[in-house]
């Protein structure tokens, strides 16, 4: 079993209140999970207006599956067009 997390640290524009920086969160949150079903979660700055933090893990039994998927995770985040991704923190559980 292979075990594979990533933690995406990015910018949020247009985001002037906490309940924009929530609906951008949640479709973000929504769309990944729904398309690629990996677990997905706002893991910090909660508290920070234009900043997000997703914690991403993916569970199979190839690594390489698993590294494809953050990857296409990943670039679907990228695509968003709202936000623009300041770092990227990989590891392997």
């Amino acid at each position: 079993m292979v075990i594979l997390g990533m933690k995406v640290s990015f910018l949020i524009y247009n985001s002037y209140s906490l309940k924009d920086k929530r609906n951008v969160l949640k479709s973000i949150i929504k769309k990944t999970h729904n398309k690629f079903n990996v677990s997905i979660s706002e893991v910090g700055a909660h508290n920070t207006l234009n900043q997000g933090v997703l914690g991403i893990a993916v569970v199979s039994n190839n690594r390489k599956l698993c590294q494809q998927t953050l990857d296409l995770v990943l670039k679907e985040i990228e695509d968003n067009g709202e936000v623009e991704i300041h770092s990227i923190e990989r590891e392997e559980l």
